[in-house]
């Protein structure tokens, strides 16, 4: 017991995301106890405000609830399980669930070099309001260095119902800093982490492109009175002329760029086998795409608020 409550934080994106490419929500690691013994487990439970994906937010976000478990092997094999619970009002309710096996690893003894390697499966209803219904799967790894300020990178390989493929890569510096620690190991206390993260990644949308064509038209040419035309009025001169067309015509694009940037600042307290963490989000998504005309979604706020208990 005397490492029991020594926590091992990996940012775990374990992406759960949804068709339009708007955002991501990851395994809060801060939940995540890793302890001496060769099983753990860890029972969460963690509320969002609003739930986004890769730093957009979509118009049918909804908060969700997401209770979760996870079993760790010897510091390294884990499985995780997350539920999910549209608690939006009256129409709350169950839309599913994942199912994520990965593996945690450090290429040193300091553990200052390390990653993970994260696979998940989807089981999210259809017409569900939570926008990670429409992606079947996805595979996750991780790299960071753990010095003065944790620099961490992952890529993101994800596979929708549709068999629509795309990648996302983030890029994120956070730093810890303890504000009180207590109990006789002191790993109980209250700690903060101001976290910067950058997504950048493919988009998948629709474009709209003219074309300009010279269609042949035959134009009636009007003529002065002649016996001729009194004899067959219905005959009129003709010529042919070139008349420029203009077609509006949509392809499906996919391009790779900078999807937003993220200011976070997890709060932390441990209280032995307890963990209580509530996280604020101010994110700006950039490089939208506007199908409405109504403009874009712009900055926004969002927070999650989790407890956690290790046994």
């Amino acid at each position: 017991m005397k490492n029991a409550f020594k926590l091992t934080f990996f940012a775990l994106f374990v992406l759960i995301s949804f068709k339009s490419k708007a955002q991501k929500v990851s395994i809060d690691t801060n939940l995540l106890f890793l302890p001496q013994s060769k099983f753990s487990f860890n029972a969460s439970a963690q509320y969002m405000s609003d739930l986004t994906y890769a730093g957009r937010k979509d118009l049918s976000s909804v908060p969700a609830l997401l209770p979760g478990f996870t079993a760790v092997y010897k510091h390294s094999f884990f499985i995780n399980a997350l539920g999910y619970f549209d608690v939006n009002g009256s129409k709350s309710g169950a839309e599913g669930l994942s199912i994520s096996p990965g593996y945690l690893f450090s290429l040193d003894t300091g553990r200052k070099f390390g990653g993970s390697i994260v696979a998940t499966k989807f089981f999210i209803t259809n017409n569900s309001p939570i926008i990670l219904s429409s992606f079947n799967a996805m595979i996750d790894g991780q790299l960071y260095y753990s010095g003065p300020i944790k620099f961490t990178i992952g890529g993101t390989f994800s596979l929708d119902k549709d068999n629509n493929r795309d990648w996302m890569n983030t890029i994120q510096l956070e730093k810890e800093v303890w504000l009180l620690k207590n109990g006789e190991l002191k790993t109980n206390g209250l700690k903060i982490t101001p976290t910067i993260t950058a997504f950048t990644g493919s988009q998948e949308f629709t474009e709209t492109y003219y074309v300009e064509s010279q269609v042949p038209r035959a134009i009636a040419t009007p003529t002065v009175l002649s016996p001729i035309t009194s004899l067959f009025p219905g005959l009129s001169q003709q010529q042919v002329l070139n008349k420029t067309v203009t077609q509006q015509k949509e392809r499906e694009v996919k391009q790779y760029k900078l999807l937003a940037a993220s200011l976070s600042m997890p709060i932390d307290y441990t209280l032995n086998s307890w963990q209580f963490t509530v996280t604020p989000y101010f994110t700006r998504p950039f490089n939208e795409v506007d199908y409405t005309g109504g403009g874009t979604s712009g900055n926004y706020f969002f927070f999650t608020a989790g407890v956690s208990y290790l046994f």
